[in-house]
């Protein structure tokens, strides 16, 4: 399965975990800097952040869901 995230998405898990960029890239094993780069589209994200992400992120967490879409509907990422 391929799994197309955009940096919006990335920001809206990271606020939806209720994590900092440093704690968000701590626990899923990158550096602040780089989470930064991606989430202003310095960088592409890559299937292997997608890949690290997925292993650390439950995204099929039915509560993270929920915050993840009430932060998309009322955010512009």
């Amino acid at each position: 399965m391929v799994v197309n995230l955009t940096r919006g998405d990335i920001t809206a898990i990271r606020l939806a975990s209720e994590m900092s960029q440093k704690q968000f890239a701590e626990h899923i094993g990158i550096s602040q800097s780089f989470l930064s780069d991606l989430e202003n589209g310095r960088r592409k994200v890559s299937p292997y952040f997608v890949g690290k992400l997925t292993r650390k992120v439950d995204t099929n967490d039915p509560d993270l869901q929920e915050r993840i879409r009430r932060l998309s509907a009322v955010a512009d990422f």
